[in-house]
């Protein structure tokens, strides 16, 4: 009984060491709202988010080219926390965790708790390393990934299981509707199935595999569907989402995908990409290794050998190496280094089992340590809320703060320079749903659709202010609205498309706004009073 009891006792100290050293690792990469503004893709998710809040619809309010699951995020976050950033920040938190004790769980009990330790800690340093920020679409997809690669083994460890398939599909289904090329994982699990089957020669349980996924899949894009065609807005996002992003993408082949792994390599982070590349080939020697098929083991090797391969060309479908877009590759990069760990240093490994408690003290210490500046900013932002319940926790920007002191709620104001953070921020809304304007990034009938409608929203309801806030990095792509600057600004023309009727907009701005002051460098227009 006794030694029942301290058994017991163990594995609950075990699991409380193990979620803390989780919790402190993931707190350790996300983005302090408190202490700066997320990256522009996030600034556009919190502002269409808000305005989901008020009832109005993705794509038609707002233009922005990622699936709809991410602006809905964005809108329960910021409902969870009343208008806050917090609430988003606690929904990436969750996310992040949930999907690194889920690697956990799987990799200690498929290779033991080393690898497992060795697995997450690499996935979630690696996102880190691209994070820019953190509220992306990726980031959020990454729960969804691991949960097939979860699933399959369940699938696999009890294969007259109908719900691990039909899970399989929920998740590719979400992560479909947070950006169409995040199916990677669930890609590989549908080609594990096929090959597994080739060798089985179980051709029922592999249909009823793929009618469970499929099934799963339409349960979650069906209704999505259904309800953007009831709202008039499916053609639009359509047209958004799937058609842009084809026109946006940039061909290139093999030399794309060179490009895409070299910027892997400097996102993520060389030590880790290059450690996935070992555990890599030991899976292909292990998926060829006789008996190794007939193991769970075997099998997810097999699935991690076709879905990193996938996951390159996926990601790198845009031609852009933004680091964010890479963060897809984690669940690979940490799978594949459990893997090497496992493989290359199994005996030693063993001798861990027996002083697991130990190890995981020991690491959750060392993460505390190594992330004391980190956690000290966040201890400073409970003692406010705790001293001054209702205190201002979330960071505002000078222009922010002047918008919301000189514009009244009902004022519309346009950010040229596409920062829509600071729309969110100050809660004034945009009179145009075009926001990157006038950036039009490909020309192409579409393009210059969304650019007319720009012109008519502009014009025909002008806004209060317009804040000139174009980013050093964006001076040569966009132009300014100061006239002296803009001669003296040389626009990259090769490497940017801008609106064809960009110029009029100008004009249009140039003869009914003045310029009223410069906030923090950028300069705010106000709408003349006896404009015409």
């Amino acid at each position: 009984m006794q030694k029942t009891v301290r058994s017991s006792l163990q594995v609950s100290i075990q699991k409380i060491l193990t979620t803390g050293w989780i919790g402190v690792l993931v707190l350790g990469i996300l983005s302090n709202p408190s202490l700066s503004y997320p990256g522009r893709d996030s600034g556009i998710f919190l502002y269409i988010g808000s305005l989901i809040l008020k009832g109005k619809l993705p794509y038609l309010a707002a233009w922005e080219n990622k699936g709809p699951l991410v602006f809905y995020i964005n809108a329960l976050g910021i409902f969870l926390s009343d208008g806050s950033r917090w609430g988003v920040w606690l929904l990436e938190f969750l996310f992040l965790f949930v999907a690194g004790c889920m690697t956990y769980i799987v990799l200690k009990r498929l290779m033991g708790i080393l690898p497992a330790l060795a697995g997450t800690l690499v996935w979630v340093a690696a996102v880190g390393n691209a994070l820019q920020g953190g509220n992306y679409s990726e980031e959020y997809s990454l729960l969804f990934s691991f949960a097939a690669a979860f699933f399959y083994v369940k699938s696999l460890e009890q294969p007259d299981g109908k719900w691990f398939p039909l899970l399989i599909g929920v998740s590719a289904g979400l992560n479909i509707l947070l950006r169409p090329n995040n199916i990677s994982m669930q890609a590989a699990v549908a080609g594990a199935y096929f090959i597994l089957v080739l060798v089985s020669r179980e051709w029922r349980l592999f249909i009823q595999r793929a009618v469970l996924v499929t099934g799963g899949m339409l349960a979650v894009l069906v209704p999505v569907i259904l309800y953007f065609a009831l709202n008039d807005a499916l053609t639009e996002m359509i047209n958004v989402v799937l058609v842009f992003n084809y026109q946006y993408s940039n061909g290139g082949g093999l030399s794309r995908i060179l490009d895409a792994i070299l910027g892997a390599l400097m996102s993520l982070g060389w030590e880790y990409v290059l450690s996935a590349a070992l555990g890599y080939v030991l899976c292909v020697s292990a998926v060829f290794k006789r008996g190794m098929s007939n193991t769970v083991l075997g099998m997810l090797s097999l699935l991690l050998v076709i879905g990193w391969p996938v996951e390159v060309m996926l990601s790198s479908l845009s031609g852009r190496n933004y680091p964010h877009y890479f963060i897809g590759w984690a669940p690979f990069l940490g799978l594949l280094c459990a893997f090497a760990v496992h493989s290359l240093f199994r005996r030693v490994a063993l001798r861990f089992e027996k002083y697991e408690l130990a190890l995981l003290l020991i690491l959750l210490v060392m993460a505390i340590y190594g992330k004391m500046n980190i956690l000290m900013d966040y201890g400073s932002v409970l003692a406010r809320v705790w001293n001054a319940p209702g205190a201002e926790v979330d960071y505002v920007d000078p222009v922010a703060s002047y918008l919301r002191e000189n514009t009244t709620p009902q004022d519309k104001v346009f950010i040229w320079g596409f920062r829509p953070v600071v729309n969110f921020v100050a809660d004034r809304e945009s009179p145009v749903s075009f926001l990157p304007y006038p950036l039009a990034h490909v020309r192409t009938p579409l393009t210059e659709h969304w650019a007319d409608q720009f012109y008519s929203q502009f014009t025909t309801n002008p806004p209060t202010v317009i804040v000139n806030m174009i980013d050093f990095t964006d001076k040569a792509r966009i132009p300014d609205l100061d006239t002296k600057v803009r001669k003296q600004t040389q626009i990259k023309w090769k490497d940017v498309v801008l609106a064809h009727n960009y110029a009029d907009i100008l004009q249009f701005v140039r003869l009914n706004y003045v310029r009223v002051t410069t906030i923090d460098g950028s300069d705010i227009y106000r709408l003349k009073t006896n404009m015409p």
